[in-house]
């Protein structure tokens, strides 16, 4: 028993290991032919000689142990004789240093150490959380409330029978102070926001000549106070726009504050009028004043981008957004239209080739407006082609009427040919998107020189940058209205194919839901254009019918929808549907129908991927709810891709993004 402790005691020697795996088979051999000898029931006897040897083998060697175990068993128990000789501590070192073995277990510390953390344990997650990243590096630390540099390094320590183990080096250095002083200059940084007024010209038109002074004046004082409150400088540079610095970590409290600066604004009553509203980009760091400057810019022109009414902070490429609680401001403007349609004009007819695409899995919306820049090339005398790789179930109709038509049976091609057909002056229009990623084919936006871009959606971060001619208007009721926009300020030039008109007609329609939604008057006056030049509204509405089996998908969608915050409904359509992406887009409207409902979530699975359908009446901003999914749309229309999920998960996700979209609205 004496040899047995003797053996099980002694990690570190190899000879004796293998003596103690010898004595542990022996007593294997041992066990089993005594139980052979005894029971005249071998069978059972053997087994019970196998387990006898086992648990000897296990006492008596190292139980077969891989060798991992042994590996680490053996640099645990190193001699500290032999750390010392290899590794002397320098008690007097002024910084802290230890020795530790590869688990991260500590052996060995010099005097700072010890005095540095008189509870060893705190280090220790610091130290798992080094060995995860790689050793050799430098690392800032935490360790209860001070800063360090610290450095682990791995270490060969040869044994004095010739084995070679591991051991880690450690320092920390006390970078507390210079974590203070930097977190004291980053915090005194200077940040620029820029201020715009989103809707002061139809506030200013909608009051008294004698009132509108007084508009000014407490818009004014508010907008000081609000700088004053915030250790800021407020500068009015023309009557609905200012520039705002202050320093980044008085930004922080704006942040926690939500901004409230937008209700003030909002809530300021001079007589009868509409409310006003504001939004301001905030531009932080890129290391100079210019560069936070142009963040500064980008952020409110996506801010407009996306319908005022929100603070947009962009640092680097990150945006926050704030605000966003009122819908798109319309504006009865023809003069931006008018000026749009000329430059359009004028960059087709220098084009020598003329590309149109929409979004992928295009809609109605998408397409029709494709054929409306089609019936502008051909009143030029230019051939247009609609870049189409694949035909989606919600255009399947259209797109049916289309292979009917004589002008269209070529027009549609897939992005290798346009590729071909390419040159320096060739023209790529860009409908019904602004975004790089979603885009029908992204080689060609990529191969273009020319790009124009004319979409209704409020802006996403990823937008296009590089157009030399932008439409975009996200008050507008659809792209298609744009593109009609267009078509009525060119003039008598261009004669309409009664397919084309019910093409932009049906895009109009499917966008407002009948009309229901974001519709001004400029959408109605559209509408009666398409109507006067061929459009009918009886074959608009069979390019929107479902077969059986959708509709009976779309009940049940319905039928099974899920309350959340006993105001939000959440359903899953069924997938074996052909067009359930369609489906599930039309059961979230009709959720909206039911009392109660102030937004409808609903998930369909094509593929490996899941498509998320939101709705709201504005109560809820569904599209900055989708944006945490990364998707998009518009205050009240939105969706969402999710890719490698169940729709269960995706549920889930749609519950989180609601949840953070709802604390971030609770001031």
């Amino acid at each position: 028993m004496d040899d047995r402790s003797d053996n099980r005691n002694d990690n570190n020697d190899k000879k004796k290991k293998g003596e103690s795996n010898m004595v542990g088979a022996a007593a294997v051999v041992l066990c089993i032919c005594i139980c052979f000898i005894i029971d005249t029931r071998l069978g059972i006897g053997a087994i019970a000689g196998a387990v006898a040897g086992f648990f000897a083998w296990s006492l008596l060697g190292d139980g077969g142990a891989g060798a991992d175990e042994e590996e680490e068993d053996r640099v645990t128990f190193l001699d500290t004789a032999v750390l010392q000789r290899n590794f002397p501590i320098p008690q007097h070192m002024p910084i802290p240093y230890a020795v530790l073995d590869i688990r991260g277990h500590i052996l060995m510390v010099n005097e700072t150490f010890a005095k540095e953390f008189p509870d060893m344990k705190k280090v220790v997650p610091v130290v798992e959380q080094m060995k995860k990243t790689g050793t050799g590096k430098h690392s800032r630390v935490e360790v209860e409330g001070k800063f360090y540099d610290a450095m682990l390094n791995q270490c060969e320590v040869v044994e004095e029978n010739g084995a070679v183990g591991a051991v880690l080096n450690l320092t920390m250095v006390d970078i507390s102070r210079q974590y203070e002083l930097e977190q004291q200059l980053d915090s005194s940084e200077t940040v620029i926001g820029l201020l715009f007024l989103d809707n002061y010209e139809d506030v200013v038109d909608s009051l008294a000549e004698d009132r509108q002074p007084l508009l000014s004046a407490v818009v004014d004082r508010k907008l000081t106070q609000f700088a004053i409150d915030a250790n800021g400088v407020m500068k009015k540079l023309e009557k609905d726009r200012y520039i705002f610095l202050l320093s980044k970590g008085d930004l922080e409290a704006l942040k926690e504050k939500k901004f409230d600066i937008m209700n003030t604004i909002r809530e300021i009553s001079v007589g009868e009028h509409i409310p006003v509203t504001m939004s301001m980009g905030i531009g932080v760091g890129g290391g100079s004043l210019e560069d936070a400057m142009q963040s500064a810019k980008a952020a409110l022109d996506l801010a407009l981008g996306r319908g005022g009414d929100q603070i947009l902070i962009k640092e680097g490429e990150k945006y926050l957004f704030y605000g966003a609680k009122a819908g798109e401001m319309g504006r009865n403007s023809r003069i931006r239209a008018r000026v749009k349609a000329d430059a359009l004009w004028e960059l087709m007819g220098e084009a020598s080739s003329i590309f149109v695409m929409g979004h992928r899995n295009a809609d109605l919306d998408s397409l029709g407006s494709c054929m409306g820049i089609c019936a502008i090339a051909r009143a030029m005398g230019k051939k247009c082609s609609i870049m189409m790789n694949d035909i989606s179930v919600g255009i399947k109709h259209l797109y049916a009427n289309m292979a009917e038509n004589g002008h269209y049976e070529t027009a549609l091609i897939k992005d290798a040919e346009a590729l071909k057909m390419m040159d320096e002056k060739s023209l790529v229009i860009v409908v019904d998107t602004h975004r790089s990623s979603i885009v029908e084919s992204p080689q060609v936006l990529a191969a273009a020189k020319k790009i124009v871009i004319f979409d209704h959606h409020r802006k996403s971060t990823d937008f296009i940058d590089q157009a030399v001619l932008i439409y975009h208007e996200p008050y507008a009721s659809s792209t298609a209205e744009l593109i009609t926009e267009m078509i009525q300020h060119i003039g008598k030039k261009i004669k309409l194919k009664s397919i084309e008109a019910d093409a932009l007609l049906a895009g109009i329609t499917v966008d407002t839901k009948n009309f229901a939604v974001k519709t001004g008057a400029i959408t109605f006056e559209t509408a009666g254009f398409l109507r006067r030049n061929g459009a009918d509204s009886i074959r608009v509405r069979m390019l929107f019918q479902n077969d059986m089996d959708s509709y009976k998908a779309k009940a049940t969608a319905i039928r099974d929808a899920e309350l959340f915050h006993d105001c939000m409904a959440i359903s899953v359509c069924p997938s074996d549907v052909e067009n359930s992406m369609l489906t599930a887009a039309q059961a979230a409207d009709d959720l909206m129908n039911v009392i109660g409902i102030k937004a409808s979530f609903v998930c369909s699975k094509v593929g490996d991927t899941i498509y998320v359908s939101a709705r709201s009446f504005g109560d809820i901003n569904v599209q900055r709810i989708m944006e945490k999914l990364g998707g998009g749309g518009h205050f009240t229309v939105s969706g969402a891709q999710l890719k490698g999920c169940t729709t269960e998960e995706a549920k889930e996700q749609i519950r989180n993004a609601i949840e953070e979209y709802l604390k971030e609205e609770t001031v």
